[in-house]
């Protein structure tokens, strides 16, 4: 994909020819929103916005015919989350950003696409409804919560895009880069309390609050995911100590895996855990 990035740089047609196709293209709004992303990283928002205006036109008529601004608000997402990243420089502003993007994305999804989300209503009460023989849910409790989920994903879908973004980015003028910025993803103490709070708003109230723990479980995993990775990198241990603490998380931990990833990032949040290790000389750096 270097080559597609080398090619969107060269000019602003490259650019919007690639956002409007890949737009309307099945399940690849992402790409789209990759694209937009490297753009705003490398040439600004001024840049971003015409390249949005007129490559989003195929995305803005999906919405408009079919009721679906998934692809629209992704690429929307994508280029605020990337004027964001270029201003502070900074992946934790970008995650803290995106969960609040999604609680944002929660009370619009309803005035935008309540067609396809009563569609979306009536399928799932329709699966229950043959699984179960009953549906245990009711319309307005399967509504919500597909409203959460369709905002987390098509917010946390963007931040995905911004990092295929930045390695296109690294790769073009900045080799590692992108690498060294995960590796040294840390919350600030008041971004980590901000998130805790929001998981606690969200676990105790439910309902309609539950959005605030939804959008901020991602929020807390990626810097936790972050810290292994550097940890692992700063001893060298490379990709097999990876491929070792996946297994474990996945088979071992299982469904508390993400809870323990969580738990790690708000520790390092108040004791930097990576500057506790001092680094190998020695080994290959995969990780």
């Amino acid at each position: 994909m270097s080559g597609l990035a080398d090619w969107v740089m060269k000019k602003r047609m490259n650019a919007v020819i690639s956002v409007a196709a890949f737009s309307v293209i099945p399940v690849m709004f992402w790409l789209a929103a990759a694209i937009l992303g490297l753009v705003v990283l490398r040439k600004g928002v001024k840049e971003g916005i015409p390249v949005l205006a007129w490559g989003g036109l195929p995305a803005l008529l999906l919405w408009f015919f079919q009721g679906d601004a998934t692809a629209l608000m992704v690429l929307l997402d994508t280029l605020l989350l990337a004027y964001i990243l270029r201003l502070k420089v900074s992946w934790s502003w970008v995650i803290l950003s995106a969960s609040w993007l999604a609680i944002l994305s929660a009370w619009l999804q309803p005035l935008i696409m309540r067609d396809m989300l009563e569609f979306a209503t009536e399928l799932t009460q329709h699966v229950l409804a043959n699984q179960n023989g009953t549906v245990g849910l009711s319309k307005e409790t399967i509504f919500q919560k597909s409203v959460i989920a369709i905002s987390v994903v098509q917010v946390f879908a963007s931040v995905g895009a911004l990092f295929l973004a930045r390695r296109w980015q690294a790769g073009l003028y900045n080799p590692g880069g992108l690498k060294k910025e995960f590796h040294a993803l840390r919350l600030p103490v008041p971004f980590a309390l901000a998130l805790v709070a929001m998981v606690f708003i969200g676990e105790s109230l439910e309902g309609q609050f539950e959005i605030f723990a939804k959008a901020s479980i991602p929020a807390l995993v990626l810097p936790g995911l972050a810290l292994v990775h550097g940890v692992l990198a700063k001893k060298r241990i490379g990709l097999a100590g990876l491929v070792l603490f996946y297994l474990i998380g996945l088979f071992m931990l299982n469904v508390y895996f993400l809870s323990v990833v969580m738990v790690l990032a708000i520790i390092d949040s108040f004791v930097d855990i990576r500057s506790r290790f001092k680094a190998n000389p020695s080994g290959s750096n995969e990780s």
